[in-house]
């Protein structure tokens, strides 16, 4: 299973997640969990100009280490006919040669810039980008980029709230599309391991259904942490899940929590269905 998770970055450069009380780890603690992840088999990291000084974070690694992750970025505001500048900037600094993703932000970005879609695909065809990906979040998103051909990566949210009872239908809708799915916010930003009664006022109505899954994986003995990064991996139609962690202890622990949980899978298929869906994502939580 390790090799179909991708360490996320967002981390290294900025002070990420509801549930991160220490703030981004130093360049040595970055470095620790580098190595952690490359010994454990995990080959491939996501970044993002975006993400402060991620990228620069990798680049060093590239540098110091005998040891090259694939990389996966995302652009943002990039003028037109600047990509090229932008990619080849970003592929120096990371001291690679090529993306093995390169994807539009968000969705507003790829609407908003149609245009950038011939240079990223002549990126691709001078062998400076495998695969054009796009980053989305809703199924209404999905629907409009499951059509586009040029596309070859889809990012999208899953996780045991915003689980198969949401997503399951445009999963396979994806996968006869042939592209790949890769999966983000498996811990949703770190909620599932804050104390229920600690969420922020805005998110209470997410409590019944959290108090539902603490109380089945009590009486089963069954950590958060397995069965919502399994939920993910375990899904036949997913081909990459994205975790991001604070410290290499972290990573190790979550690499040790994955089981194949099939018994609690079928529950929260059964059992877990949000109405507020809005709630799951963490852009509505401010």
């Amino acid at each position: 299973m390790n090799q179909k998770l991708i360490l996320g970055t967002v981390q290294f450069g900025l002070n990420y997640g509801i549930n991160n009380s220490a703030g981004k780890p130093s360049g040595k603690d970055a470095f620790d969990i580098l190595d952690i992840a490359s010994q454990l088999g995990i080959n491939c990291l996501d970044t993002a100009d975006a993400y402060g000084d991620s990228i620069s974070i990798i680049g060093q690694y590239h540098k110091r280490r005998d040891v090259r992750f694939k990389i996966q970025s995302k652009f943002k505001n990039v003028n037109r006919g600047h990509l090229a500048e932008t990619a080849k900037k970003s592929l120096e600094n990371l001291n690679i040669g090529e993306f093995e993703v390169y994807s539009f932000h968000s969705f507003s970005d790829y609407l908003d810039n149609q245009n950038l879609m011939s240079e990223v695909i002549e990126l691709k065809s001078k062998g400076l980008v495998r695969k054009i990906g796009i980053s989305v979040y809703t199924n209404r998103e999905l629907e409009k980029v499951i059509e586009d051909a040029n596309i070859n990566v889809i990012q999208l949210p899953y996780n045991i709230l915003d689980n198969e009872n949401l997503r399951g239908i445009i999963l396979e809708r994806i996968k006869q599309k042939e592209k790949e799915i890769h999966i983000r916010s498996v811990f949703l930003q770190g909620l599932f391991f804050m104390d229920i009664e600690d969420y922020p006022e805005k998110l209470t109505p997410l409590r019944p259904y959290m108090q539902t899954i603490h109380h089945y994986c009590k009486t089963r003995s069954l950590s958060i942490q397995s069965l919502a990064l399994s939920y993910a991996l375990y899904n036949k139609n997913i081909d990459y899940v994205l975790i991001g962690v604070d410290t290499g202890s972290q990573l190790l622990k979550n690499i040790e929590s994955i089981q194949n949980h099939e018994e609690a899978f079928k529950f929260i298929n059964n059992t877990v269905f949000v109405k507020e869906t809005d709630l799951l994502n963490p852009v509505n939580w401010k």
